[in-house]
């Protein structure tokens, strides 16, 4: 057996112990785990051996994030324009549509319209196809 790291990991215990005096992290394993790895990321940030573009001049991890997003999303509707030529659909977004309906059942054509965190006019407009289409019926309650 090596005692030497059973001599380490009492030696840590021993900090964890001495350090969690304000009872930041529970007294079991749990906390005890989360305590070290708090203690592995203290040593070794994160950030400091990421590279990005333009993280040189000051680009932050942010932006980087930002422009991704907004790259998948025009990625998102090039694909689904493939996706959907030759077929009855004029947008991804009545195909979306349909899916939350199918997803989540009957609502409101507010509800629908918050669900695919759309604009009301927008929103409607889609709707409105999809009842031409006859893909969907709207009912009063």
């Amino acid at each position: 057996m090596n005692y030497n790291l059973a001599k380490d990991v009492i030696q840590l215990l021993e900090q964890f112990d001495s350090e969690n005096t304000n009872s930041q992290y529970t007294s079991d394993i749990e906390g005890f785990k989360t305590w070290v790895q708090h203690q592995q990321n203290k040593k070794t940030p994160a950030q400091k051996n990421i590279v990005w573009e333009g993280r040189e001049n000051g680009r932050s991890p942010e932006s980087v994030i930002s422009t991704l997003l907004v790259h998948m999303n025009r990625y998102a509707k090039t694909y689904s324009k493939s996706a959907i030529a030759g077929s009855e659909f004029s947008t991804q977004e009545e195909f979306i549509y349909l899916i939350t309906l199918k997803s989540f059942g009957n609502m409101t054509k507010t509800e629908l319209i918050k669900k695919n965190i759309q604009d009301k006019p927008v929103g409607n407009l889609i709707i409105n196809r999809l009842i031409k289409q006859n893909w969907v019926k709207q009912s009063d309650y």
